[in-house]
This record gives structure tokens, sequence and C-alpha cells, in this order.
């Protein structure tokens, strides 16, 4: 590979790990909001049951509905959430693909050989890693799309219903999804600070290519030259006469 391909296919690794870091943050914050949605619907359950009591029926129905409101809001929050993460894995698909097609440009039959072909196969497994991510990014944001749905169809009264409520199925599975993902874009940030780090030494070979002689710094003349370090010249001096005696 020649300096071009290498620098492109690092920058493109570069990318992808940027891209995945994005993803993981994201997959951060929608486990956030499915454990407090899960709360929520938890709080909210309670509430339904205490309606029940004929004496605070419409205190614990006015609280109910305050949990179906947050409800609403953290299903909504989570669905753009994981909008996001998609977008992020298409970004870090994107680039995984440059990477690729700058790596399949073939060596140069130098030292640089056994890098090029370690990042490779590198590259080829992260994209199967994050190609796995993919889908399972588009089903949680499909279980939050269906909960802000479901929320926002229902009212207090309906929790009073004893049936699960089709919220905490979806906010479930969402939850689920979340946990599989974590795992999932854990071994991918792996894979891709690994194909990092390669891509890192590649550029720095091909920027700071090795010098055939090696040089030192002449003190005398303050320029570089080759070779070893040459003792400077010393001007002769008169013989120390001593001490008479």
């Amino acid at each position: 590979m020649n300096e071009r391909e290498v620098l492109a296919a690092a920058d493109a690794v570069f990318d992808a790990e940027r891209a995945l870091r994005r993803a993981a943050d994201a997959v951060d914050e929608l486990g956030d909001l499915a454990a407090s949605s899960l709360r929520v619907l938890d709080d909210a359950a309670a509430d339904a049951f205490y309606a029940h009591q004929e004496e605070r029926r419409d205190f614990y129905l006015e609280s109910a509905g305050d949990h179906l409101m947050r409800l609403r809001n953290r299903s909504g929050l989570m669905n753009e959430l994981g909008e996001d993460l998609s977008r992020h894995l298409a970004a870090a698909g994107s680039a995984i693909e440059r990477a690729g097609d700058e790596l399949a440009r073939g060596t140069d039959g130098d030292d640089r050989d056994t890098d090029v072909r370690a990042l490779r196969t590198q590259v080829d497994v992260l994209s199967e890693v994050v190609a796995l991510a993919r889908p399972v990014a588009e089903q949680i944001t499909h279980h939050a799309q269906h909960a802000a749905e479901s929320a926002a169809a229902t009212e207090a009264l309906m929790l009073l219903d004893s049936r699960v409520h089709q919220a905490v199925q979806e906010v479930t599975r969402a939850d689920e999804g979340v946990s599989m993902m974590r795992s999932v874009i854990e071994s991918a940030r792996s894979r891709a600070r690994t194909s990092a780090a390669l891509a890192g030494s590649l550029s720095y070979a091909v920027t700071h290519p090795p010098t055939s002689t090696p040089g030192c710094w002449d003190a005398t003349s303050k320029s570089w030259s080759s070779g070893p370090p040459q003792q400077a010249h010393q001007p002769g001096k008169p013989a120390d006469p001593g001490i008479a005696i």
C-alpha cells in the first residue's frame, strides 16, 4: 500500500471508532431511560391499584395520569435516541466499508504487510459486529415508538384494568434490546480500539520512514551529519610547566 492508501484507511478507521463511541453513549442513555420508564410504569400501576379505594380515587388517578405523562416523554426520548443510535451505526458501517476498500488495494511487499493484514482482519470482524448491531438498534427504536404510541393512547382510568398494559411490554422489550446492544457495542468498540491502534502505527510508519544511515547531531557545526559523532578538534595548548620545587 502506498502512503495515500494507508492514511485514507487510517482516517476511515478513526471515523468508525468515533461513531461507535457516540453509539455507546446513546446506548447508555437508552439504558437509563428504559430503566426509568419501567420505574414510572411500576409507580403508575401502584397508583392504579390504590385508585380502587373510593376514598382517595381521584388523588391516585391524578397521580397515575402524571406518571403516564412522564412515560410518554421518556418513550419519545427513547425513540429519538434509537434513531440516533441507528445513524451512528450507519456512519460506523460506512467508515468501515471505506477502510476495507482502501486495505483491499493490496500491499507493496514491504515490512508493513504484516500490520496491514492484521488491520484488514480486525476491520473485517468489526464490519460483521456492526452489521449485527444495526437490526438490534432498529428493534429498540421500534419498541420505543410503540411504547410512546401506547402511552399516548392510554388514560389513567385504563390503568384500572388488571391486564398488563401494552406499554409495559414494549418498554420491557426495548430494555432487553438495550442490554443486548451493550454487549454488541462493547465488542465493536474493543475491535475498533485495536484497529485504531494498528492504523495509528501504520500512519506513523508511512509518514516517518526510517533513514538508511543513522544521523547524529554535530555540536560544533550545529547540524545533522551521518555516522557516529566526531570528536571536536581542540587547538594545542602549551605544556604546563608545573610547580618548581
